[in-house]
C-alpha cells in the first residue's frame, strides 16, 4: 500500500514539474550571436574562470550536417595552458526514459567538442526539451560549468 502510495505521488509530482517546465519558453536570446563558424544555435555568453580562462556552450539546435540530430558545441580557452572539456546533451523525457550522450576532451589553449542526439520528435508532439552542460577545466585546477537548453521540433 505504502509504494502504491509513493508512485501515485511521484507520477503526480512530476505531472505537476513537466507541465510547469511546459510553460516556461526557452531557446536562445535573440541578440546572443555565435562564434563557432557554420553552427545554426546561438551562444551563451562566455564564462570566465581561472587565469585567463573562458568556456562556452552554444544552445543544442537541429543539426545541418547530420539531418535528424540535435547538435551542440562547446569550447574551452586557457592561455598557455592545459585545457579539458566534459559536455552532455540530454533529453528530457518521463523521469526514467531521460537519454544523455557526454563527450569530453583535453588540449593545449583551446579544446572544442560537439556532441548530438538522434531527433525523436514527432508531428503532433509538444517540443522535445534538450539540456546541454559543460564542464569547462584548466590544468592548474580551475574549473567552471556552462548550462544551455532548449526545447526543439526536428
Amino acid at each position: 500500500m505504502k509504494s502504491r502510495a509513493l508512485v501515485a505521488f511521484l507520477v503526480l509530482s512530476l505531472t505537476v514539474i513537466s507541465s510547469a517546465n511546459a510553460a516556461a519558453p526557452l531557446g536562445p536570446p535573440p541578440t546572443v550571436k555565435s562564434t563557432f563558424t557554420n553552427v545554426k544555435g546561438q551562444l551563451v555568453k562566455k564564462i570566465s574562470f581561472g587565469r585567463g580562462c573562458d568556456g562556452q556552450t552554444d544552445y543544442p539546435h537541429e543539426s545541418t550536417h547530420f539531418p535528424l540530430t540535435v547538435n551542440v558545441e562547446a569550447l574551452t580557452e586557457c592561455p598557455g595552458q592545459e585545457v579539458s572539456i566534459t559536455t552532455t546533451i540530454s533529453r528530457s523525457r518521463w523521469w526514467i526514459f531521460n537519454e544523455a550522450k557526454s563527450v569530453s576532451a583535453k588540449g593545449f589553449q583551446r579544446v572544442k567538442v560537439n556532441v548530438s542526439l538522434p531527433c525523436k520528435w514527432k508531428i503532433g508532439q509538444p517540443p522535445i526539451l534538450y539540456v546541454v552542460i559543460s564542464h569547462h577545466s584548466d590544468s592548474k585546477g580551475a574549473q567552471q560549468n556552462t548550462e544551455t537548453k532548449a526545447r526543439i521540433k526536428c
